[in-house]
């Protein structure tokens, strides 16, 4: 796993998966499979609509919804979808980029993950956190 950030409100993470490319791109794109693993550590999802539209529960009970438009899709190589939080003043004027990129490599394959233009530096470390945590849970979800 490798983090980067990029410039100041965006971020890069790095992960190989043991699980083909198809797999992994399934994963993505399935909203059944989607469901199983969405949201941090902990964070329920309590629905998911195929055009991103999520609904999460904090273990503390907080409700929170993020909402987003696909972009483009190819087939096993590449996801870009726009990602905004509802219910939050730094949002208010503000959608940002996620691009999932996939390559295929010896004994699995390499994600490429990107969030830009998020509002705050804080908003960025925030995402950074908790997409670590969701593709923590992809990866356990793909064994």
């Amino acid at each position: 796993m490798t983090t980067k950030a990029g410039d100041k409100t965006s971020l890069q993470i790095k992960r190989f998966i043991k699980a083909t490319r198809d797999r992994v791109y399934a994963a993505w794109t399935d909203p059944a499979q989607l469901k199983e693993w969405w949201g941090p550590e902990g964070v329920r999802t309590r629905s998911l609509t195929a055009d991103m539209r999520v609904d999460l529960t904090s273990p503390e009970g907080e409700e929170m919804s993020a909402f987003g438009e696909y972009q483009e899709l190819i087939p096993g190589k590449k996801i870009v979808f726009t990602w905004k939080w509802d219910d939050d003043e730094a949002w208010e004027n503000r959608t940002s980029l996620v691009t999932v990129e996939f390559f295929d490599r010896e004994g699995g394959t390499e994600l490429l993950f990107k969030h830009e233009q998020l509002p705050t530096e804080e908003s960025r470390d925030r995402h950074n956190e908790g997409w670590n945590s969701i593709l923590d849970r992809l990866e356990k979800f793909l064994l």
